[in-house]
């Protein structure tokens, strides 16, 4: 369900989506009882807390949503908007910077790294070193540019800019790890804009294949049947990239 365009776009425009990783998913279940097991999600609303449904069939958690609970559909998207409407259209940068959390494990932290986390979701780094870009302030330009990104806090010393990285994971021999430096310091917010539209570009034409990750995981064997749908999209995406005809998200 999160492929179709009609979900995928009141994600986008009405939600925000956190990432549990097996830390995370323990913590939730020293609250809710349960962790999520793959292709589960939760929505929660701003205090935390799940927000029920009243679908799905015998032992279905009134928490879960997904592929064992009730179906993340377009129609069940609205009435979860309709009834906790939108006070604030405004995104705020630290929203989204990826956190570093010590855990009750010794020596553990939580989430996962950013480089495991973009390795898996196979989307390239941007790190904002020195002071922060006054884009990067602005709601209306985070909304263009923040799922083009895992984004990371980097130094606090030296000249404002946006370091874009790629993916360690499946990194092709002879691709540079980094794709461009992007100064921040610029009050030209499309001259920036256009700067990481590009790096964006750029890391799409060699982007790992996210299909086969999902695919060769022993966890995800119920994606099988898909196993067509899912590799020929990856393989569209990149021949659209090399192509030039590929549109970054929100353009």
């Amino acid at each position: 369900m999160l492929s179709n365009p009609e979900v995928y776009r009141r994600l986008a425009d009405r939600f925000i989506g956190l990432r549990l990783d097996w830390e995370q998913g323990n913590h939730f279940k020293d609250r809710f009882g349960f962790v999520l097991g793959t292709g589960d999600q939760m929505l929660l609303d701003l205090d935390g807390t799940p927000i029920r449904h009243d679908k799905g069939g015998k032992g279905v958690r009134s928490e879960i949503y997904g592929r064992n609970g009730c179906d993340t559909t377009a129609e069940v998207l609205d009435s979860v908007a309709e009834k906790f409407p939108l006070k604030s259209s405004e995104l705020k940068l630290e929203w989204f910077l990826w956190p570093r959390k010590q855990t009750r494990r010794p020596g553990g932290f939580y989430p996962v790294s950013y480089e495991s986390i973009a390795g898996y979701a196979r989307l390239p780094i941007a790190f904002v070193e020195g002071p922060i870009p006054a884009a990067l302030s602005n709601h209306d330009f985070l909304r263009l540019h923040i799922r083009q990104f895992i984004w990371v806090r980097g130094g606090e010393e030296g000249k404002s800019r946006i370091r874009v990285m790629r993916v360690k994971d499946g990194l092709k021999s002879g691709l540079s790890p980094e794709i461009a430096t992007v100064p921040g310091a610029s009050a030209d917010f499309e001259a920036v804009a256009k700067s990481l539209d590009a790096a964006w570009l750029e890391y799409m034409k060699h982007r790992p294949f996210t299909a086969r990750g999902y695919l060769e995981n022993p966890h995800g064997k119920w994606m099988r049947r898909l196993t067509d749908q899912m590799v020929g999209e990856d393989e569209e995406i990149r021949q659209r990239a090399l192509a030039g005809t590929l549109r970054p998200p929100g353009r």
